[in-house]
């Protein structure tokens, strides 16, 4: 998974990466947990890894039927199809069993199983809970039998939730699914907890959104999957199941129940739901389920040689009813209890053209709306492509399940056109570039007009041999807020560095320049950090020993900074650096690789150690999450057994 997040903070803006990256590498670290076994899967199984294009992954089927199965996943070299970043990614993800020797397949038919635990100790006090109380944990298990049955539970509390009391009995918040694959008609049955997807998610998208180069990009997953990860807001929970009718035509139909929180008002309407899904303080635990949500969705999807067509009905209700305030930004938000869309999605493919769409329709108490997103591609060869993606979104368009390609996290008020050129291997260099422009028609929130806006990205990675690697990237942010349009200018300078096979050494410099020219003050803000990296691999890949730094210096929050903050298993995300100060953190790994007798499984541990010192206060945060010193510290325990 590091190859890809090195790879992600190449593309990817660090605001819009900080938010979704979390909840999406979990996902990711999820499918590398249940790797694809290359010479026996179907196409429908490679449909589960995002970033594989359909004529990559029709190449890779022609190639088995051609010569047979693979002995390694170096013949994935001979696929000319194949970028060169795709590649890296895809032996992450797939093994290639060598028939001549069976004994190398791993799966076990009677039974596998996988228990994760981990717990967040905090090393002070925060003014809303005592020290017990802001102690976190999580655990999981996953069941798998042979290729068709799979079972989960997880169950999570965040640092400052009650546990075992009168307000919270158990766990905050638990789940888990039964799923069904590949019997007879049936292709994938789940009951419980789920995500799904359909077309470019202007109706249905419960699944990956990571930065706009990756959505672009990226093309959509197969329609149902189990939610396996700890994110509490994204995914529906009830019964799903697509069903192959013929060779070519599948339908896939969905039923959801959940409770959300929302905050309601006395007269028993709603004004918005709350995706947080922390219950810590009395305010956040008296919005904590008391929104009813139905949702029922049908999809059906034709697709046979590079043609691909598909059907998307959606219905929604609530048991209270929506509201939208007197704020003017506020006047396009949803009204009443029950929404409906539905829309067709589109697409062909040839050697080098990729056209895909999904055009919608809304409607609900404020009439009909309708959107459309298309995105064409021209591939040069595997590894250099042009893009073009289009977007509007009507104001009055309202589908409460969709998330597509987008400025904002709405997709909703907004037009645009983006353009993004990817060439992966120009002899050493590689360069990613990126240009958009959105327009929003009804004022958003601060806004008392109309605005738009644009985005500008570049990133080269320059790789002299095989052990360095420098990577360069520059973005611009050009928006407006508040009624001021304002620039944000980015630098990323990369340098990394594989010593030995065993030892890694990393350094970052990053760069934030803030401006609003056209006000009378002229506002500037800068920031600059470095971030210093060394890693440790034994030569049996049993410990595993990381240590990274980091020194900030902002001069307030508009010029923040995002840097990579390495954890624990199953576990991703960016540390937001703002103001002056240090941060030094530490991990250990340990597994044995295989069982045996004596030890009849497979397990590992993992600590984490952390410290953050802030130069220019006395305290952290604010309200009940305050901490009364400058220093912070963490550390993180996880357990995991495989047997």
């Amino acid at each position: 998974m590091q190859t890809m997040v090195e790879d992600f903070g190449a593309v990817s803006s660090d605001d819009e990466t900080a938010e979704a990256f979390q909840a999406q590498m979990e996902e990711l670290a999820e499918l590398r947990e249940h790797p694809i076994e290359l010479n026996t899967c179907s196409r429908d199984k490679l449909l589960h890894l995002p970033f594989l294009a359909d004529t990559e992954i029709d190449a890779l089927l022609d190639y088995r039927a051609l010569h047979g199965p693979l002995h390694s996943l170096g013949e994935l070299r001979l696929i000319p199809q194949l970028s060169a970043m795709h590649m890296r990614w895809l032996q992450q993800f797939v093994v290639a069993i060598d028939t001549a020797h069976p004994n190398q397949d791993v799966r076990n038919d009677h039974g596998r199983h996988d228990v994760m635990t981990r717990i967040d100790i905090p090393l002070y006090e925060r003014d809303g809970w005592s020290w017990q109380r802001g102690i976190a944990n999580r655990w999981r298990y996953t069941g798998q039998w042979g290729r068709r049955w799979e079972i989960g539970m997880r169950a999570e509390k965040d640092a400052g939730e009650p546990i075992f009391t009168r307000q919270n009995p158990f766990y905050d918040a638990w789940g888990g699914y039964a799923m069904m694959k590949d019997w007879k008609m049936v292709r994938t049955l789940i009951a419980g907890d789920y995500k799904a997807s359909f077309g470019e998610g202007l109706i249905m998208n419960n699944g990956f959104q990571l930065s706009k180069q990756t959505t672009a990009l990226w093309r959509r997953t197969a329609p149902l999957r189990p939610h396996r990860s700890m994110e509490e807001s994204r995914f529906l929970r009830g019964v799903a199941a697509t069903i192959g009718i013929a060779q070519h035509l599948s339908l896939t139909a969905l039923y959801s129940y959940r409770s959300l929180d929302a905050v309601v008002q006395h007269d028993n309407t709603v004004r918005s739901i709350i995706a947080t899904g922390l219950h810590r303080t009395s305010s956040e635990l008296s919005h904590k389920a008391t929104l009813g949500s139905h949702t029922t969705a049908v999809h059906a999807a034709w697709q046979h040689s590079g043609w691909q067509v598909g059907g998307t009905a959606l219905y929604q209700r609530y048991d209270h009813e929506f509201r939208q305030g007197a704020s003017l930004y506020r006047q396009i938000y949803p009204v009443g209890y029950q929404f409906g869309a539905f829309g067709v999605d589109y697409g062909a493919h040839t050697t080098h053209l990729f056209a895909t769409g999904e055009t919608a329709y809304s409607r609900s108490a404020l009439g009909g709306g309708w959107a459309t997103l298309n995105k064409f591609a021209w591939r040069f060869d595997a590894n250099t492509q042009v893009v073009l993606v289009q977007r509007f979104y009507a104001k009055n368009y309202l589908a409460p399940h969709a998330q597509a390609f987008a400025e904002n996290s709405r997709v909703q008020n907004e037009s645009g056109v983006c353009l993004l050129f990817d060439a992966e291997r120009l002899g050493p260099f590689s360069l990613h570039t990126l240009l958009d422009w959105f327009y929003h028609p009804w004022p958003r929130y601060t806004m008392s007009r109309s605005s738009q806006g644009c985005e500008a990205m570049a990133a080269l990675t320059w790789q002299p041999s095989r052990a360095s690697r420098w990577l360069l990237r520059y973005s611009l942010k050009n928006k407006e807020q508040s009624d001021v349009r304002h620039h944000n200018h980015r630098l990323r300078l990369t340098y990394s560095l594989q010593c030995t096979s065993q030892w890694t050494v990393a350094a970052t410099v990053l760069g934030n320049h803030y401006t609003e020219p056209r006000t009378s003050q002229h506002n500037t803000s800068n920031g600059i950090a470095l971030v210093p990296k060394v890693d440790y691999r034994s030569r049996g890949g049993r410990w595993h020993c990381s240590l990274q730094g980091a020194w900030f210096s902002t001069h307030d929050y508009n010029s923040r900074l995002y840097a990579y903050d390495q954890s624990l298993a199953q576990s991703f995300g960016w540390t937001m650096m703002s103001g002056r100060g240090e941060r030094v953190s530490a991990i250990v790994r340990w597994q044995n690789r295989q069982s045996n007798r004596r030890l009849p499984f497979r397990w590992q541990w993992q600590l984490k150690a952390g410290v953050t010192h802030y130069r220019d206060r006395s305290t952290i945060s604010t309200g009940p999450e305050l901490i009364s010193s400058p220093l912070k510290a963490d550390v993180n325990l996880l357990l995991r057994m495989r047997f």
